[in-house]
């Protein structure tokens, strides 16, 4: 597993970086997705994790389609920790018409170069992530992605959420011990109280890392708690007005 990570990021290092030939931005589309990759660094993650981590985001990559938005955000010990590591949208050329092509800058070796460039992106950031995985003493999930899915929905576009974390809230809003302790609906209806369920109507959610303690051993969840775990998560999510899927590693995107 050490290897094929180390093959997939040195990747990086033989690439000629060649800036991009319009703003990152200038390549949204109106009308298509916005994707965004959640990805919980407050845990030691093994080399089995770090594969999962690897072979999904590049996955996902490749399955962006002409004038996505894709961007990369942490969960981390805090809400306000939460940094935004990347924000760009896929590269393509409008249709121009009968003829229009002739007077466009924009050229299938123009896209093949910012996409190349945006590929590299993601990939140092992964690289920068991957050595960067320490044993927080707190994850706060609940309320980063309360308080920061508002800032990546866009009115009429499509929003698909990726997140890349072992579930297990541990915060000072909701400490472990509570999290594992209470009945869910107690949890959840706390939770509503306190404004903290995010407006993900339409939204389809991802997520996938989940199954192992967020210890530096990753020894496999007890059933009861994976079970109590998966079951949270879901009632949260379909209260947000989104289709969740959970599981250990990306399946499908």
């Amino acid at each position: 597993m050490r290897q094929l990570i180390a093959a997939l990021l040195a990747a990086v290092s033989l690439l000629c970086v060649v800036p991009l030939a319009q703003a990152a931005q200038d390549y949204c589309a109106s009308d298509a997705a916005n994707v965004v990759v959640y990805i919980d660094r407050t845990t030691p993650y093994d080399e089995t994790d770090k594969a999962a981590l690897v072979d999904g985001v590049g996955r996902l990559f490749e399955s962006l389609g002409a004038g996505e938005r894709f961007s990369i955000r942490t969960i981390a010990e805090s809400s306000s920790s939460s940094t935004s590591l990347m924000d760009a949208c896929v590269p393509f050329c409008p249709p121009a018409g009968l003829f229009g092509d002739l007077f466009s800058a924009c050229t299938e070796g123009l896209m093949i170069n910012d996409r190349k460039h945006l590929r590299d992106l993601v990939v140092t950031q992964l690289r920068t992530l991957l050595a960067s995985f320490v044993e927080l003493p707190h994850s706060e999930i609940v309320r980063t992605i309360a308080l920061t899915a508002a800032t990546e929905r866009r009115p009429g576009q499509p929003l698909r959420l990726y997140l890349f974390t072992d579930l297990i809230e541990n915060s000072v809003y909701l400490p472990g011990k509570q999290f594992f302790g209470d009945k869910n609906d107690k949890l959840l209806a706390r939770i509503a109280t306190d404004g903290l369920v995010p407006d993900l109507a339409g939204a389809v959610v991802q997520i996938f890392g989940v199954g192992r303690g967020g210890t530096a051993e990753r020894r496999p969840l007890d059933q009861v708690l994976l079970a109590k775990l998966m079951d949270f998560w879901q009632r949260y999510f379909a209260a947000a007005g989104a289709t969740v899927t959970i599981q250990q590693s990306l399946g499908a995107v």
